[in-house]
């Protein structure tokens, strides 16, 4: 106790930079509980005493008091408890807290050390949330210096299953405002907002049920971080839930059978509209990536959906009035859109790369799958998408996901090889450059070609 003693006097007589450096040779870690009762006492109210610090100096003796605090928490439930219990430590902290002229890294220190109490303490995680939830939610929302801070705080409760009063749609709401404030600053997501919706996607059923309740606005940000969270290839082995995954899945087929049935007199409204593309670009990419290709391949209705909507999507496209689906195929306005002076502004459209997903996914999902094979053939699925093999600007990339999608119709299917092989040239579509040969798996090879000049609309057969 010597050492602090002269400590204390250090910081009495303002001697901060000394003060600091007896702080540094203390181990705080070797004390017996009878000890750190005293020592924590004392550290405590040197930090108090720091409060608000006047210089950088005065504020680094605060934070080192701060951070053998943290650090004691390491030791255990009654070290915790001891700290928690101080005189007036949640009326001090919060103070602090709500200080906006106390320095930040002073502010963050606090919560760094309120986040090492709640570390498998249902009894802390209780009071502080109790205390400080206003203050943790807003910075978790805000997107602050303290949101990290704040995020490891909620989460550590929040799995520890103690009584917050949040419930996991609220949770939700709040670590997806957050993702929205990043996407806007178009900077990352904090570690610990990014673990906890991790946690909530691959470990917790919390919030399959909750999915439906939140906006409609945060269910598409919800289905573009899902998106963006199995494109990473360091993510696959930890898969979303499978009852998170099924719900989606069930919701994407239950709301496009909805646009399949509906007509000019009878309109969704916008919001489902674009959940519906937003959840088929999801869905398009983990076609493409494991467990989850294997188990949509095996999906039959999956496969008979998204080929029908094509084929929605193509009729619409060929409409008398241009719209959002009509492709655009002038080798004039491509450029102009490439060059950025086009006054079209197609990647703002809901519709921007729709067709290409649902080619993209068709050709997933009919790879070495026979079922999906004959339904593309009997449903007419196959000339719709034999109708993608031209350039179209509103969906990069389509000409070679009908490639592939082709290649795959017709892999091992005798019945599909002689569907290309029987159809008849009625004449060049525009604006195609398009000239693909491929095995079809049974030692033939078919070919789609086309000049320089038009595109790929006649087929044939060759050995």
């Amino acid at each position: 106790m010597t050492g602090l003693k002269k400590i204390n006097k250090l910081i009495t007589d303002k001697q901060y930079a000394e003060a600091l450096a007896g702080l540094n040779d203390l181990n705080i870690s070797l004390v017996s509980y009878d000890d750190f009762q005293q020592e924590s006492t004392e550290i405590y109210n040197n930090f108090l005493a720091c409060c608000p610090a006047e210089d950088e100096t005065q504020a680094k003796v605060a934070i080192k008091c701060l951070n053998l605090l943290k650090r004691s928490c390491a030791l255990g439930e009654t070290f915790q408890n001891e700290i928690i219990s101080k005189e007036s430590f949640i009326i001090k902290i919060r103070e602090i807290l709500q200080d906006h002229q106390a320095s930040e890294s002073v502010r963050i220190n606090c919560l760094q050390l309120l986040a090492n109490l709640c570390v498998q303490n249902k009894s802390n995680q209780e009071t502080i949330l109790k205390e400080f939830k206003d203050f943790l939610l807003k910075s978790i929302e805000d997107n602050t210096s303290y949101t990290n801070a704040s995020t490891m705080i909620v989460y550590n409760s929040f799995i520890y299953k103690s009584e917050i009063g949040l419930s996991a749609q609220e949770l939700l709401e709040v670590l997806l405002a957050n993702v929205e404030k990043n996407r806007t600053d178009q900077s990352e997501v904090p570690e610990f907002v990014s673990i906890f919706l991790e946690y909530l996607m691959c470990e917790s059923n919390e919030i399959v049920d909750q999915y439906d309740k939140i906006s409609n606005e945060k269910r598409i940000l919800f289905l573009h971080y899902l998106t963006e969270y199995i494109r990473y290839d360091n993510r696959r082995n930890r898969p979303l839930t499978q009852d998170l995954f099924k719900h989606l899945l069930t919701n994407f087929k239950r709301k496009s059978d909805e646009i399949l049935k509906t007509n000019e007199d009878t309109k969704m409204e916008l919001g489902d509209v674009e959940e519906v593309f937003t959840l088929l670009a999801l869905l398009s990419d983990c076609t493409c990536v494991e467990p989850y290709g294997s188990f949509l391949r095996q999906d039959g209705s999956l496969f008979l959906n998204m080929g029908c909507l094509l084929r929605l999507l193509q009729k619409r496209g060929k409409s008398e009035d241009e719209n959002m689906f009509t492709p655009i195929q002038k080798v004039e306005e491509i450029l102009k859109i490439r060059q950025g002076t086009s006054e079209l502004n197609i990647e703002q459209e809901i519709s921007f790369s729709l067709k290409s997903s649902l080619v993209k996914a068709l050709a997933n999902l009919s790879y070495k799958n026979k079922k999906n094979q004959n339904l593309a053939r009997e449903m007419e699925i196959m000339s719709a998408i034999l109708d993608c093999t031209n350039l179209d600007a509103r969906n990069p990339f389509i000409q070679e996901w009908s490639i592939l999608a082709i290649r795959n119709l017709c892999e091992e299917n005798p019945e599909n090889q002689q569907f290309i092989a029987s159809l008849t040239k009625i004449g060049d579509a525009p604006n195609s450059s398009l000239t693909a040969d491929f095995t079809t798996g049974t030692g033939g090879t078919i070919r789609i070609s086309a000049s320089s000049s038009s595109p790929a609309t006649s087929t044939s057969r060759g050995q």
